[in-house]
């Protein structure tokens, strides 16, 4: 009678099966405690450096440097402001507001509409802009009114329609109430 060996159940036939999530924790207990020792220290020196030199005034990390504004933004910029004492200066004068009008009469004009009527509006100060209104009554046909409003928009200043109601005419034209207001921005003195 021959007996067949028995595997054991503690030997070496179950650790075999398990080999390779035993080599796998291996390497991954490996290569954390290469990435503690060696990247760790060498990823907070880095860090420590870059605050150092963005505290002398050269920040070199990305996240913290501003990017400079597109030169049409900085133009737009530029053309829709004053300094805080221009803008209550000609605000007090009326002329900001009268100015207002007269911008939207002659590109009015411009398109071929009739300026019925005008009528300057209040001025709006908060402490970084001044927000002037104006009032114009028109007539013309219902596309010259929408060329003016496309012309108003490509002006390159900060317009805002508030309100815009229409009305035909029998002579297939339209009469048009145009509220809008323009906004300033106030600069520091040093701006240019």
């Amino acid at each position: 009678m021959t007996t067949t060996p028995h595997a054991s159940p503690g030997g070496p036939e179950p650790m075999r099966r398990f080999w390779p999530a035993i080599v796998a924790l291996l390497v991954l207990a490996l290569l954390t405690a290469v990435h503690s020792l060696v990247f760790g220290p060498l990823a907070a020196r880095y860090h420590q450096q870059l605050e150092a030199a963005g505290e002398l005034g050269a920040p070199l990390d990305p996240r913290l440097v501003l990017a400079p504004l597109p030169p049409r933004v900085t133009e737009l910029l530029r053309r829709n402001s004053l300094t805080a004492a221009e803008a209550e200066r000609l605000s007090q004068s009326g002329f900001l507001t009268t100015d207002l009008v007269r911008r939207v009469a002659d590109v009015a004009v411009e398109c071929g509409i009739d300026v019925s009527a005008s009528e300057p509006g209040t001025v709006a100060q908060t402490p970084g802009t001044v927000e002037v209104r104006a009032e114009v009554r028109l007539r013309g046909r219902y596309s010259q009114i929408v060329a003016l409003l496309d012309r108003l928009a490509k002006d390159r200043s900060l317009y805002r329609v508030e309100q815009l109601s229409l009305s035909p005419l029998p002579t297939g034209a339209v009469e048009a109430k145009l509220e809008l207001a323009r906004a300033i921005l106030k600069r520091s003195e040093g701006a240019s």
